[in-house]
């Protein structure tokens, strides 16, 4: 990003100089720190028409300002590359997160701010563009000034009718912070990602000049399995809604992504466990003439997919045909659930008991709490006894809510995958998370994830369902379009997530 500095800070020696009469002189800085990565830390300097020093230009990493270490951070900078071409001509951009709002309000005018204020009026003419930052009077031409006040309290006590528009409230930090989104207070880089999103064009080869692919290539990072599919299924049905003329294809191989089905070795998670979501291979894409990366679209540097993970958009996520499991992981499903659902079995009760690490105070409030183990047997034994079930199909990660399960009245009905739990009841798995458990036993993690899909489609097998709370082997079986009888899920309960 490149931002505005004071003629006080104007170097003695001047690499880049540009006018003030120049047409757009964040692209006269832009082009050149393009062009010369080596001194992006020399400042442009802008004379006015008297051959005066009227101000600077500098470039600024994009980094998050809350993010420790975002500059060696693989997620973070991954998605925090710079916007190298964009002007004022652009089309088939993304307005559909910026015509929510019928005003714009920067608190300082940086590269981003001035190109999408100017983008967004040209765009709407009706809209209104506002700056509490006074050295925007510096950029904008008498047509297309903006108003520019000292502070906001001074820009509505000037315009009081500003109070009953709909604001977008732009300042030009970015911050690591999924709350911006649904508070309608984001960063100049994030609006400008809204609307350039679909834009992010490569060329990788001579191969389909007629098609343009979208390659979804996110880090897998923290995310555990049923995340993944939603975010994957979630983004391609959302490419499918507003570009139905993209293919949409997935590679979720990202150099030193450190997560917990491939390590650090950069492999593509998706495809160790799935089929390509198209008829396109990676091969053939990667020697394609359109190729648009998904390099900003994940959580919070875009808007579409911050709402969509962070409210009830994933968690009612249908996945229909939009992921498919590859023949490996296919053949070991039906090996395993063999084993474990009797040919006898009609009327089987699915129950799921979430529990695991949301024991460790570090992420405790962060991880929903639903009824106790305890509860849901309970639950579990009256469901049986009223609904006629022959089996109970038991869902846990937690060896000591199995080790409850088999102890109660259900122990001659209940069913389940023989996979690797964790027995929190240990002193050393108390306040660790799954992930740092797996990691320190060095448990096969292709395996151990061979198995959790097993149990995952058991789930889909069940007649009915029982969980202790929302989450994702919920939002997994619900997903998947099983017609249960009834889902009684446990609510998150009040206060325990405070």
């Amino acid at each position: 990003m490149i931002k505005v500095y004071p003629a006080s800070e104007a170097p003695r020696q001047v690499r880049k100089y540009a006018s003030t009469n120049d047409e757009d002189v964040f692209i006269t800085a832009r082009d050149f720190y393009h062009r010369n990565k080596d001194i992006r830390h020399h400042k442009v300097v802008v004379y006015d028409e008297d051959g005066n020093i009227a101000y600077c230009l500098g470039f600024q990493k994009n980094k998050p300002v809350n993010w420790e270490d975002a500059e060696n951070n693989a997620m973070v900078q991954m998605h925090l590359s710079n916007y190298w071409e964009y002007s004022l001509d652009d089309e088939d951009l993304d307005w559909s997160y910026v015509e929510r709002f019928q005003l714009f309000v920067y608190d300082e005018l940086d590269e981003y701010a001035y190109h999408t204020a100017r983008m967004i009026a040209k765009h709407n003419p009706s809209v209104t563009i506002a700056f509490t930052d006074p050295a925007a009077a510096l950029f904008f031409t008498e047509d297309e000034r903006p108003l520019i006040a000292d502070s906001e309290e001074g820009l509505f006590e000037a315009h009081p009718e500003l109070k009953d528009l709909r604001a977008l409230r732009v300042h030009s930090e970015i911050r690591w912070n999924v709350q911006d989104v649904f508070t309608n207070d984001v960063s100049s880089y994030l609006l400008m990602t809204s609307l350039y999103w679909i834009k992010r064009e490569f060329y990788y080869g001579p191969l389909n000049p007629d098609k343009t692919f979208y390659l979804i290539k996110q880090p897998v990072k923290e995310n555990g399995l049923t995340a993944l599919i939603a975010n994957v299924v979630g983004t391609k049905q959302m490419i499918r809604a507003i570009r139905p003329d993209f293919i949409p294809v997935v590679d979720l191989g990202v150099a030193n992504d450190s997560n917990q089905f491939a390590g650090t070795s950069g492999e593509d998670v998706w495809s160790m466990f799935f089929d390509q979501i198209s008829d396109y291979d990676l091969k053939e894409v990667y020697n394609s003439q359109h190729v648009i990366l998904d390099q900003n679209s994940n959580l919070n540097l875009n808007p579409y997919m911050t709402e969509f993970v962070f409210s009830n958009k994933r968690a009612e996520l249908q996945y229909g045909d939009d992921f498919r499991y590859n023949e490996a992981v296919r053949a070991h499903v039906e090996k395993t659930l063999a084993k474990v659902f009797p040919t006898d079995a009609k009327r089987v009760l699915g129950v799921i008991v979430r529990g695991t690490d949301y024991n460790a105070q570090r992420v405790s409030k962060y991880v929903p709490h639903g009824l106790t183990a305890d509860a849901t047997l309970t639950k579990a034994i009256d469901y049986m006894r009223e609904g006629n079930f022959d089996h109970v199909y038991l869902c846990t990660e937690d060896q000591s809510y199995l080790d409850l399960f088999r102890a109660s009245e259900l122990a001659d009905k209940l069913i389940y995958v023989d996979q690797n739990r964790i027995d929190y009841q240990q002193e050393d798995n108390q306040e660790k998370l799954l992930i740092e458990i797996f990691g320190r036993e060095q448990s096969n993690p292709y395996t151990r994830t061979l198995d959790y899909i097993a149990v995952l489609e058991g789930l889909t097998r069940c007649q009915a369902l029982l969980a202790n709370v929302t989450c994702g082997a919920v939002t997994y079986a619900l997903g998947r379009g099983t017609d249960y009888e009834f889902a009684d899920v446990g609510k998150i309960q009040d206060g325990l997530n405070e």
